[in-house]
């Protein structure tokens, strides 16, 4: 499912985004490149980072700068800092050579951080946070196109699956099929009764 897309050039940037003091600590984000949509496979909606450093941990500091970022990205999901529910959502390894999988299907709006020691191109040692949408057709995983220097990622949100009709819908569906099908062939016999009267 892997396809082959041209990676925009990533221009050196340094930018520097401070944020409120938490718990009494100053805490600053590093934007050391413009981070890249597609990168994943499917792409990304939108993207956060690259940020300089390894950011995917529980460290005060660093879970500040999850919330940060998380919140730049469109939508309303907000991440509460729990690092350690967290921790049957997060993968040290790749499934493939190239594929984040965190067993189980992804739906609608999906927030994964990434975090490469040395990714492709001239960022280096950064994490990134990608918005996907999956819908509700739903991804088992998604694919880097270059694996580069990847070292662990998180799955901060995903979507429900769509929702199975209970089984009183179900019931209720097979009557109305019943039903119609009744009138269906009553209509039938009617329209062949008149037939032999003429």
């Amino acid at each position: 499912m892997a396809a082959a897309a041209a990676s925009p050039a990533l221009a050196k940037d340094t930018r520097q985004i401070n944020l409120p003091p938490s718990g009494g600590t100053t805490n600053s984000l590093t934007v050391v490149s413009a981070c890249d949509l597609s990168l994943p496979t499917p792409d990304a909606i939108a993207c956060a980072g690259y940020y300089s450093g390894n950011l995917l941990n529980g460290s005060a500091e660093d879970i500040a700068n999850q919330q940060a970022a998380i919140d730049s990205l469109p939508g309303d999901f907000q991440f509460d800092g729990n690092w350690n529910a967290l921790a049957d959502n997060t993968i040290l390894s790749l499934t493939n050579g190239n594929q984040l999988n965190f067993g189980e299907t992804m739906f609608g709006l999906t927030i994964i951080g990434a975090h490469f020691g040395n990714v492709a191109g001239p960022a280096g040692n950064v994490s990134v946070f990608w918005l996907f949408d999956f819908g509700t057709t739903g991804a088992n995983f998604v694919t880097l196109d270059d694996p580069s220097g990847w070292s662990n990622a998180t799955l901060y949100t995903t979507g429900s699956p769509p929702g199975v009709p209970e089984p009183a819908t179900w019931a209720m569906m097979l009557l109305g099929f019943g039903a119609a099908g009744t009138a269906l062939r009553r209509s039938r016999r009617r329209t062949g009764d008149l037939l032999q009267i003429a």
